[in-house]
């Protein structure tokens, strides 16, 4: 730590009720009695919100009425001597405050550098300070159930119980090439090739959850795609459940892509509405259309839109160009409100996709259906939880796994014909792989890619 005291506001750049500044480091005190004023002392009632005025360092008139509280460390959340300053939420007396803290001679605060701090302190492992970011970020019930699972140490848990059997693996190995004389058994290095063998099962397990985890964090991609005006922005906003698309009779009216992000029976879905793919001669339109095809690979699911009145079946070109992508395709006929005789006329012609409904963007009908199977299929998905109790959700912890794995079979497939200080090797990549995970082992740069995404105050 380079023992500066640090300031940020803690809450929404935003007009509010109530704003936070929070304040962290070696002159907290000095600062408190410096720009608050108040009936009690807050440094003499610790955890205990005082009254007052929060005062300006220049001028020492009062900027606002409020509280404050003071958490000493290193029973804080950083672990350091905290302060937080609470007043009217006008953007106005925020920077009033921290222009007041700054003039006093705080710092100004990077993004993630309380929880850093927190870190670096021992308050908690890595793992579980990317945690606060999900939590913070998170836009479903699923990912923040996940988040705070993370927050909680179960990932941690689960990282310290495939590592502990590996370091004591690792310690007979060593020792063994320390002292040559006593040389390892076989049986006991069979013994030790089995804790390995848990230990990539262990391991493969979190990595298998990956799949599911990101969709969860990062939403499932749906990409509405079809021929102009079969009714793609009425279904985007009919599932985003808000005028997010212009809706118009007049064909092409989507030129660029629309991406709105939407939660449902607590998952994140993001929707992506995109122009009608059609032979034009509009410059912008066929931009637009180049867009839309470009975006096909982006897409976990396709939603194909086919107008119920439209007898010229040119939408079969776009599912052509979808089935060459391989991508998962939903055929979805709108517009049945006007033509109720196309229930079920169509079924014959998607075989290409994997369900078909039959909807109104108009009227509503029929958006339910689709609703729960977009659901359903993401329920699918979902992986059993068995022995390991986790769903890996950071593509960081993916690769460090990926890593330890590696090691692991490397060290299992060598274990009968190469020499000890090459198995200790693979096991102790696989350690420091695992480690990196929770930030037993570390390097700056790590540190600066994971609290840079931070916002400023946490």
């Amino acid at each position: 730590m380079d023992g500066t005291t640090i300031a940020a506001l803690a809450t929404a750049p935003a007009p509010a009720g109530v704003a936070v500044v929070r304040v962290s480091g070696p002159r907290t005190r000095t600062a408190l009695k410096a720009l608050f004023q108040g009936k009690r002392d807050p440094l003499r009632h610790p955890r205990t919100l005082v009254f007052g005025d929060i005062l300006d360092f220049k001028s020492s008139n009062s900027i606002d009425r409020g509280l404050v509280v003071f958490m000493p460390g290193p029973s804080s959340f950083t672990g350091e001597d905290v302060a937080e300053f609470q007043f009217h939420g006008s953007p106005v007396l925020v920077q009033r405050v921290l222009r007041s803290l700054y003039a006093y001679g705080i710092t100004p605060a990077p993004a993630g550098e309380f929880s850093k701090r927190a870190f670096l302190n021992g308050k908690m492992d890595l793992a579980q300070a990317e945690a606060i970011a999900d939590v913070v970020n998170a836009k479903s019930e699923e990912q923040l159930r996940f988040a705070e699972e993370q927050l909680q140490g179960r990932l941690s848990h689960s990282i310290q119980l495939i590592g502990e059997p590996l370091r004591d693996a690792l310690a007979e190995l060593e020792a063994s090439i320390d002292f040559p004389e006593e040389d390892i058994q076989p049986d006991k290095l069979g013994a030790i090739a089995a804790r390995a063998q848990i230990a990539q099962v262990k391991v493969a397990q979190l990595i298998a959850t990956y799949s599911f985890g990101s969709l969860v964090k990062e939403g499932v991609r749906v990409l509405i795609c079809g021929r102009p005006n079969a009714g793609k922005s009425s279904l985007l906003n009919l599932l985003v459940g808000k005028q997010k698309a212009i809706v118009s009779e007049i064909s092409g009216t989507t030129r660029d892509l629309i991406e709105e992000e939407s939660a449902l029976a607590g998952h994140k879905f993001v929707f992506c509405d995109s122009a009608g793919i059609r032979e034009t001669t509009d410059v912008v339109e066929r931009l637009g259309i180049e867009l839309a095809k470009e975006r096909i690979p982006w897409a976990d699911l396709v939603l194909l839109i086919v107008d119920a009145t439209d007898t010229s079946e040119d939408w079969r070109e776009t599912l052509s160009l979808l089935s060459a992508g391989r991508r998962k395709v939903w055929a979805i006929v709108n517009k049945i409100d006007l033509k109720p005789e196309a229930l079920g006329q169509f079924s014959c012609d998607f075989a290409l996709c994997e369900q078909s409904f039959y909807i109104s963007a108009k009227t509503g009908a029929g958006i339910g259906p689709l609703l729960e199977a977009l659901v359903e299929d993401l329920a699918k998905g979902m992986p059993e939880r068995g022995e390991v109790g986790e769903v890996i959700t950071n593509e960081r912890h993916r690769d460090c796994l990926q890593r330890a794995d590696q090691a692991l079979s490397s060290f299992i497939d060598l274990t009968k014909q190469a020499p000890l200080s090459i198995l200790a090797t693979d096991i102790r990549e696989a350690l420091v792989a695992l480690d990196e995970i929770v930030g037993r082992t570390y390097t700056e740069d790590i540190l600066g890619r994971i609290f840079s995404k931070f916002c400023v105050g946490k």
